[in-house]
């Protein structure tokens, strides 16, 4: 049979379409002006590296895709071409198979830890070991990314989520290895500019620049740590001055109009006390039982511990920029008992430590619920006897309430957090950060009640 010459170069083409589509195991130089469901699936496996942004997988190798397929090819150390070769495709084929399930609060393994220490490298896991357990601080440090990167701010670390944070990290291990650290002893142009920095932040309080860092421009920084519950050092690592920069950023101009006239010390009286307890009760840090609209005693302490919280001079008197600070703070959250719980968790262990609030010095009784509490965002008072004071009395404890115990004699003296099953979580002077039982003998006889907050 004879054929035409239209169909010799039609069944030609074909031939040649065919010779070009890839089996299961390769890819024959996938590029620019190719169709097929082959391109649609690579474009799907892109979309779920995060890569291929466009909304559906088309299965038409445009533009869009050259870029997408470039971006990966840059993540992996490849060659940036655009064209999908069989290393190209082993890669993105070799990456699917190792996807991982998305992690999440109460998640535990190595993944986590990957994941926390990719985190960490990136400046956004605060938290000083890497624990293997998705709590609210991992949650926290993946919501911070994602709204970096223009991802959903779930919390939860997905197959996107995952891959985008490798990607970042693959793109900058060099950057990452050459941190910037200005500690004592430094000088320069940098250690001007953090200067500058903390003094426009109200926080470097030397009359003049120096561009020498000495003991002076070290507490600035401890107190920026502080103020924003990075590890408390003294020196300007990267993510310190990442944070510096953000803050300066987002700061917006002072208001116009005069406030000098707020001023509030013991013996002043009226409207604006009241105004002032109200807001420090909703805080958490005013703990008589009634707003009297007299400046005493309990409210310049009460003003204190808001000051000392917000790394500001600790004065006891209520000037402007107390009153502004103050009047701006957010309302107490309603607690979240499973975080609170979660967070707690990642503790256990922790030394006992007179006077300790923090987890790189370890706690006492009161400084872990304190500490858990303000992660919640919620104040309690500093001591045990105060914090049972502000609570409200619970018949029977429920996840998230506070336990008390006499064990001294005189009134409340230990505390713990109700975590369920009869068990309470605490830092005890010889255990350190542990679980313990209310039916054991010890605690049952010393057991006060449960208070909620």
């Amino acid at each position: 049979m004879n054929l035409k010459p239209r169909h010799i170069v039609l069944t030609s083409a074909f031939a040649s379409a065919l010779f070009l589509m890839p089996d299961d195991g390769e890819a024959a130089e996938w590029k620019v002006g190719m169709s097929s469901p082959q391109v649609k699936e690579l474009q799907q496996l892109l979309k779920e590296k995060g890569f291929f942004t466009y909304p559906t997988a088309t299965g038409y190798f445009g533009t869009i895709t050259e870029r997408a397929v470039k971006a990966f090819q840059a993540s992996v150390r490849l060659p940036v071409t655009g064209v999908v070769d069989d290393a190209t495709y082993a890669k993105l084929k070799e990456a699917a198979v190792h996807r991982t399930a998305e992690m999440k609060i109460g998640s535990r393994g190595n993944n986590v830890k990957v994941l926390q220490q990719n985190l960490k490298r990136l400046g956004y896991f605060k938290y000083p070991e890497i624990t293997g357990y998705y709590g609210t601080i991992t949650q926290n440090a993946v919501k911070r990314f994602q709204q970096n990167h223009g991802l959903p701010a779930t919390g939860i670390a997905d197959a996107r989520t995952v891959q985008s944070i490798q990607n970042e990290v693959n793109r900058r291990p060099a950057k990452i290895a050459q941190e910037t650290v200005l500690t004592i002893g430094s000088r320069g142009t940098e250690v001007s500019k953090l200067q500058q920095n903390l003094k426009q932040l109200g926080y470097f309080t030397y009359p003049k620049i120096t561009g020498y860092y000495g003991t002076v421009t070290a507490d600035a920084v401890r107190q920026f740590q502080k103020r924003y519950r990075l590890p408390v050092t003294g020196k300007a690592d990267a993510v310190t001055l990442a944070k510096i920069n953000e803050v300066i950023a987002d700061s917006k101009p002072k208001p116009s109009a005069p406030k000098a006239a707020i001023r509030l010390t013991i013996g002043s009286t009226g409207p604006e006390v009241k105004k002032v307890q109200t807001k420090l009760k909703q805080l958490g840090y005013f703990t008589y039982s009634e707003i009297t609209g007299y400046y005493g005693s309990i409210t310049a302490e009460a003003v204190k511990r808001f000051q000392k919280n917000t790394g500001m001079k600790v004065t006891g008197v209520v000037d402007a920029e107390t009153y502004e600070r103050l009047m701006g703070q957010a309302p107490q959250r309603k607690l979240n008992a499973i975080a609170l719980v979660a967070d707690a968790a990642e503790l256990l262990g922790k030394p006992y430590v007179w006077g300790g609030e923090t987890p790189q010095v370890g706690f006492d009784c009161s400084g872990l619920i304190v500490y858990l509490f303000q992660k919640q965002g919620i104040s309690l008072p500093r001591t045990v006897a105060t914090i049972w004071s502000v609570g409200t009395s619970v018949s029977a404890p429920a996840v998230g309430d506070i336990v008390f115990f006499n064990t001294n004699g005189s009134g409340p003296s230990h505390a713990g957090i109700y975590i369920g099953n009869q068990q309470f979580i605490h830092s005890g002077s010889s255990t350190g950060v542990t679980i313990s039982s209310l039916n054991n003998s010890y605690w049952k006889a010393r057991y006060l009640g449960a208070k909620r907050y």
